[in-house]
């Protein structure tokens, strides 16, 4: 063998050898679990753990079957498994979770310079085909540094509201509460921050 190759195998040696330690997994509006399976090429896994309580795993042979609960999963997340072959390596098998946004936002905060002028700024909201929101409910300010005025563009499509500080003359954090029709405690609330910085 190539006594380069050699030594970069004393250096390196191989990873388990799994068909594909990452696995993307796309997930459905309301989606309340999924199942990945994970895969060596002949290795028996000897042991797995999960790194979240809402993973629960199945070993059989070469076989992984990992079960997660993805109810309170409301925007994309990445879970991960500690996995040891019987050839003695240890490997990090990782689940890419993306979460289909109910709520699309211009942004998730919005932000204004200590002494800069009092600018009105608007927060844009769609709601997606297929959303389980079919309506915002309720727009609320914790705090009261803000003024603000919500409008309906178009009833269970579209959505702005206007958002001005009453003063800039000092650090302020408020938050801006959207409440929807949605009985899924994932997307019946949406937090804006709103906030005067150095």
């Amino acid at each position: 063998m190539n006594k380069f190759l050699l030594s970069l195998l004393l250096v390196f040696p191989a990873a388990a050898a799994f068909k594909s330690p990452t696995k993307l997994v796309p997930l459905q509006f309301g989606q309340q679990s999924a199942t990945v399976v994970f895969e060596t090429s002949g290795e028996q896994i000897e042991e797995a753990e999960p790194h979240c309580d809402c993973t629960k795993v199945k070993v059989s042979g070469s076989r992984l079957t990992a079960v997660v609960d993805t109810r309170t999963f409301d925007r994309d997340v990445e879970k991960t498994i500690s996995a040891e072959t019987s050839d003695g390596n240890e490997v990090t098998l990782r689940m890419q979770f993306r979460v289909p946004q109910a709520m699309q936002l211009s942004a998730r905060s919005l932000v204004w310079k200590r002494n800069a002028a009092p600018v009105p700024q608007v927060l844009r909201i769609t709601l997606p085909k297929g959303s389980p929101i079919t309506h915002i409910t309720n727009a609320s300010l914790s705090g009261d540094a803000f003024d603000y005025a919500p409008r309906v563009v178009k009833r269970g499509s579209e959505y702005t509201v206007t958002i001005t500080p009453r003063s800039t003359s000092k650090a302020v954090l408020n938050r801006l509460v959207l409440t929807t029709d949605s009985a899924d405690p994932r997307y019946h609330r949406q937090i804006i921050y709103l906030q005067v910085k150095k």
